[in-house]
């Protein structure tokens, strides 16, 4: 951005970073600091370009692009097998398409399409021809006085930002387009891609719905096509699909100028989420108006629809009927609907896709806004707003860091990780940035294509017949036990690679070696499987409900009489919530590196958050001890509890082949292969009946949580957590809780942030929202009436001490004004037919309790300079373990925080630790380098009485000569005590009723974190976790073909984490103050998994909003709405009737469209 733009404005920075997925942040610090770069910021820090070492054009004074050469010659790069040709000119170009339009060729550009459509990768292909080079591809003639010419190797950026500086009147479209370019994609990849290559996917997958496409359909421009004799010739939009392109290359494009100032046109996108997402439909309408006469259109119109189906580009009978017609009569309104809902109902289904209903809704809609827009002057003002699209403003937001002490400093100070400004310069080592050990190979997992079979035969011939390919892996060549789960631990095994039946789509079968990844990886995919016995199987925890594929049932477990307490409660209610899977999406795939000893063991570099169970795996299945096995873990690039178990199979996997070939090996998931492999967070089903008096206080509950246990249940302590959290901050005297896992064709469920207790939680969470409901009540009063009090147990039979649920509400509510909030919300509700929106307050009680955990921690000073470090058998994942884990030793020894480091993890110095996870091991590491250090103070006291004010160094050697012992180490004996966190958090929202989009336009969060350890991480815990429930609870979607079981959700270009646009417009954080937490580490509480639970605040904020959108269709009360919260279930929920698109100025109600959105 700085490159092109170098003074760029805040709203600038933030559309720039629609390319970055990031998992652990919340976006928040990371959009903050790069709009220190922007002109309008509140402290700018620009940056002269001239600084950067850009290269500037002589000619135009922009960053120089290399292509201003007038004689330039052919590049051509090759061997036997593959051919690069880069032509300078069009001639060139031309020539070469002609030599070889017989064989295997393809015109490359940016080769973004890659990232679509697999099947283009280079290795596909015999011959590429790069055009970058062709001058004459890259025309821009503004001046003819019918059109506009553009050249075919203009990127989707350079469209863009000439539309955006185009004030030509005769070009009415130039600020819609570039509006709806912001959409198209990513900035990475339309400063990559160019338009014509757009086309090209488009033109080769006529399902793809290329925004591209709709726009220049829209306006109905032309493109010029050559052939390989060099001859030239215009075709439509639409002829250009049927042509064959062999031997041809689209050159530029003419765009219309318009005379007339009557024309209007009009472009529309919903996707799935705001920013890099393919438009589950986009639309385009270029409609010629004489608004003096009633609206009167006067030629026929142009209405583009993509998303519907292949065959569907222009709605034409809508088009002809609407011809001479006036768009604002109500009656050729209610027509045209009729006629435009017979068009969009023939489209097609799709497994990846929203449904066909949802997006003939969608293509309505759109019309709909078209005309609610234009026609403004004939609308009533409630219905306007219809018409527009939700209007984001740079987002930002405020950080309160509450309480800190002074009198234990470093710790509560607030400050950046101590790494990092080494991994801003990408400086940090991670496990496959470490440099290549001699004879390194490189591996690859061969996965089922399908679940509930049996493996017939397993062909590897292809794969070894590859040059580079060493050596295949299967089950037969374990040397070992045949199960990667730790048979210390898990008393039912997981087949490291399958012998015989499969499970489920994604599980290991093989195990490819070579002498590269790239190798390993094109070799892997051509093993081919056979399966017999093939079964159908189970992708759906309703269906494996209904046909009782259960494991055993667990509970139930109880507090008082539930079944009398509801039998004699003035009011009950049932009714049921869910949650779905999601997928961890840590942005470090699993990776591992096996080296063999010389005396046969095996020396582990991995991606793991529980080394010592790596440990253990690999020993197992090598069938050696474990003192043979060192396994090392410096630090991960994200987890979320993916790598607690899940990088055990991949570490043994490694583990057999570098055996086998007696080599080391590293084995590292692409991102494919990790999704389809890895196991996801456990989805819910619950019923509930749910007993209370009238004013809605609870009095019994009597539940079933449904728990998708994948192929194998292996995870109970999911149903303790969700009998710990259930309850939340509510006090209910009768429960009935029971737990029923469900077998399913799915990997294994792993843990993952919150797990079980966001579930849980959002589980109670909807029975109170049943509750208010049902009795008309005010949400947050209904909740306040259960708010839990000192002495009261929970369901788990945890006595609550010290809750500070009603203190934290209180205060959020005097914070955000919430009484004049809501009343805001509820007159702009009445305003606004069809924009809505929605206020929810959530608070929350979280417990810690993972305190049984140990770690082997030490402290050791070495005598020589009087540094420190410690080891510890937790794994920094990006939370800041290690920096607290100094800030804490730097306190206790009395010394400067630069004097101490943190070793590498490892079994050898940190034998027998447990996983790191559920956020406490930063609480327990730092209690054992307390530990370590009361040691070490104890000892030295004798040294230091001694002494007269000595300096630290002079101690150390002192005490060294002395012979105290200068390494302390600590185990636990005994875990620590319990404690709850409570958060309280107040979403807003604003939901397009028409198309289901919304945006989350404030977000207020009061968290009890006791005295922050270090404020600056413990915000990044904070707002990270909750963006990833916002992801949870909003937008993730995993989906499973219902044949195999296979996932189709495998990239980034079908699952959608949330993107920068996806965060609250206004993020507001404050830690509560004057509140140490008297039983935590220094006064503390710890932070990050309790953040996820707060992600379903904006779900009943937009079932508030949905609420009301439903009222003005005439239903009112209780409804289910599950998460993930999708447009698609947003917009259903509200009950859309097209006879209800109206202009609203007359009544023109009817019911006889034959047709509804829902």
């Amino acid at each position: 951005l700085l490159k092109n733009k170098p003074r760029p404005t805040m709203k600038e920075v933030e559309d720039a970073f629609d390319t970055t997925i990031c998992r652990c942040t919340g976006y928040r610090a990371i959009l903050d600091g790069m709009k220190s770069f922007a002109t309008d910021a509140p402290n700018p820090d620009v940056i002269d370009i001239e600084e950067m070492g850009v290269k500037l054009c002589s000619k135009n004074g922009l960053p120089c692009t290399n292509l201003c050469d007038d004689i330039r010659k052919l590049l051509h790069i090759g061997n036997k097998e593959y051919q690069w040709l880069r032509p300078a000119n069009l001639t060139q170009l031309t020539s070469l398409l002609k030599q070889y339009s017989k064989q295997k060729y393809r015109l490359v550009f940016g080769n973004t399409g890659f990232g679509v459509f697999k099947e283009l990768a280079v290795k596909n292909f015999d011959i590429l021809i790069d055009i970058r080079g062709v001058n004459e591809l890259y025309t821009v003639d503004l001046d003819e006085e019918f059109y506009l010419t553009l050249g075919a190797n203009l990127t989707l950026t350079n469209l863009k930002e000439l539309f955006e500086n185009l004030t030509d009147s005769s070009v009415p479209y130039a600020k819609e387009f570039a509006d709806h370019l912001l959409y198209v994609a990513s900035t990475g990849v339309r400063n990559l891609g160019s338009w014509a290559g757009n086309l090209m996917l488009k033109y080769s997958h006529k399902e793809f719905p290329s925004d591209i496409f709709l726009l220049l359909s829209t306006v109905g421009v032309t493109l010029n096509i050559v052939d390989e004799k060099g001859s030239n010739k215009n075709y439509s939009m639409v002829d250009f699909l049927s042509l064959n392109m062999t031997g041809k290359v689209i050159v530029s494009m003419q765009l219309p100028k318009y005379k007339s100032q009557n024309i209007v046109i009009r472009t529309f996108k919903t996707s799935p989420r705001l920013q890099q997402s393919l438009a589950y439909i986009s639309s385009g309408f270029n409609f010629q108006i004489d608004i003096s006469n009633n609206y009167l259109i006067k030629t026929k119109p142009v209405m583009t629809i993509q998303g519907i189906g292949p065959s569907l580009i222009h709605a034409s009978q809508t088009e002809q009927y609407l011809t001479n017609k006036s768009l604002a009569d109500p009656l050729v309104i209610k027509e045209a609907f009729r006629i435009l809902s017979t068009e969009v109902q023939k489209g097609s289904e799709s497994l990846v896709l929203a449904s066909l209903v949802y997006r003939s809704s969608l293509a309505i809609g759109h019309f709909y806004k078209f005309i609610l827009r234009v026609c403004k002057d004939k609308v009533d003002a409630r219905f306007l707003s219809g018409g527009l699209d939700l209007e984001r403003p740079v987002s930002s937001g405020t950080h309160d860091y509450g309480t800190q002490d002074e009198s234990i400093f470093p710790v509560s100070k607030p400050m950046m990780k101590l790494t990092a400004t080494h991994l801003t310069k990408g400086e940090i080592k991670f496990v496959t940035d470490l440099p290549s050990i001699q004879g390194q190979l490189y591996a690859a997992v061969v996965l089922s294509a399908r679940g509930n079979a049996k493996i017939e035969k397993i062909d590897a011939s292809a794969a070894l017949a590859i040059k580079g390919v060493i050596a295949f892996v299967q089950a037969s060549d374990i040397p070992g036990i045949n199960n990667w789960r730790p048979l210390s631990v898990y008393p039912v095994g997981s087949e490291l690679l399958s012998s015989g039946f499969v499970g489920y789509a994604g599980q290991p079968l093989g195990v490819v070696i070579a002498e590269t990844q790239t190798i390993a990886l094109d070799a892997a995919e051509v093993v081919q499987v056979r399966y017999t016995e093939i079964r159908p199987v189970i992708v759906d925890i309703l269906d494996a409900i209904a046909q009782k594929s259960f494991f055993e049932r667990l509970g139930p477990f109880t507090k008082g009489d539930a079944k009398v307490a509801m039998e004699s409660a003035p009011r009950r209610l049932k009714g049921s919530t869910r949650t779905e899977d999601q997928y961890h999406f840590q942005l470090e795939n699993q990776a591992a590196t096996c080296t063999p000893t010389d005396l046969g063991g095996m020396d582990v570099v991995a991606t793991s958050q529980w080394i010592s169970g790596v440990q253990e795996t690999v020993a197992q299945v090598l069938g050696i001890q474990q003192a043979s096995v060192k396994v090392e873990t410096q630090r991960l690039g994200g987890a979320f509890g993916s790598k607690i178990v899940y990088n055990m199979p991949v570490a043994g996997m490694a583990a057999v082949a570098a055996h086998k070939v007696k080599r080391p090996v590293t084995l590292t998931m692409d991102l494919k292969t990790n999704m389809q492999f890895q196991g996801k967070r456990e989805g819910y089903y619950y019923e509930y009946e749910v007993g209370f008096d009238d004013d809605g206080k609870l009095l019994a509950i009597i539940a079933t949580a449904y728990g998708d246990g994948g192929a194998e249940f292996q995870i109970p302590e999911s149903n303790e957590l969700t009998e710990d959290y259930v309850d939340n901050a509510y006090f209910c005297p009768n429960w009935s809780w029971t737990f029923q896992p469900c077998k399913t064709n799915k990997p294994v469920i792993t843990p993952m942030r919150a797990v079980g207790s966001a579930t849980a939680i959002f589980a109670m969470e909807s029975m109170l929202d049943h509750v208010a409901t049902h009795l008309k009540k005010d949400h947050l009063e209904v909740r306040k009436v259960n708010f839990f009090k000192d002495g009261q147990s929970t369901l788990a039979g945890l006595v609550l001490n010290n809750t500070l649920t009603r203190q934290v509400v209180q205060q959020l509510e005097k914070d955000i004004q919430y009484a004049e909030r809501k009343q805001r919300v509820e007159d702009f509700n009445k305003a606004n037919r069809w924009r809505k929106k929605g206020l929810h307050v959530m608070p929350a009680r979280y417990a810690f309790l993972y305190t049984i955990l140990r770690h082997n921690t030490s402290v050791i000073i070495y005598h020589g300079d009087a540094t420190v470090s410690i080891a510890h058998g937790g794994i920094d994942i990006g939370q800041g373990i290690n920096t607290k884990a100094v800030q804490t030793c730097a306190y206790k020894l009395g010394i400067s925080m630069d004097k101490i480091k943190v070793a590498t993890s490892s079994t050898v110095i940190n034998a027998n630790s447990d996983f790191t996870g559920g956020s406490t091991t930063t609480d327990l590491i730092c209690n054992a380098v307390i530990k370590c250090c009361d040691t070490l103070n104890a000892r030295l006291e004798a040294t230091r009485k001694s002494l007269t004010n000595p300096s630290w160094e002079e101690l150390i050697r002192k005490a060294f000569v002395d012979g105290v012992n200068l390494t302390a180490q600590y185990w636990p004996e005994k875990p620590l005590d319990f404690y709850n966190s409570y958060i309280a958090a107040c979403a807003e929202v604003e939901l397009d009723v028409l198309t289901g989009q919304y945006q989350i336009t404030q977000e207020d969060y009061i968290y009890d974190c006791g005295i922050s350890m270090n404020p600056e991480l413990d915000l990044g815990q904070v707002e990270g976790g909750f963006i990833q429930g916002c992801g949870m609870f909003l937008l993730e979607n995993i989906i499973l073909d219902p044949n195999t079981s296979k996932a189709l959700t495998d990239s980034t270009n079908t699952y959608k984490p949330p993107l920068p646009k996806d965060i609250p417009i206004k993020l507001n954080v404050k830690f509560l103050r004057n509140a140490p937490n008297p039983t935590g580490v220094l006064g503390s509480k710890i932070v990050g998994e309790s953040g996820v639970v707060q992600g379903a605040c904006p779900l009943f904020a937009l079932k508030r909003a949905i609420e009301a959108a439903r009222a003005e269709a005439g239903q009112e009360g209780w409804f289910p709405f599950y998460a993930p919260a999708k447009v698609e279930r947003i917009q259903q929920a509200c009950l859309n009737d097209i006879s209800s698109y109206t202009l609203g100025t007359a009544d023109t109600s009817d019911d006889s469209y034959g047709c509804t959105s829902h």
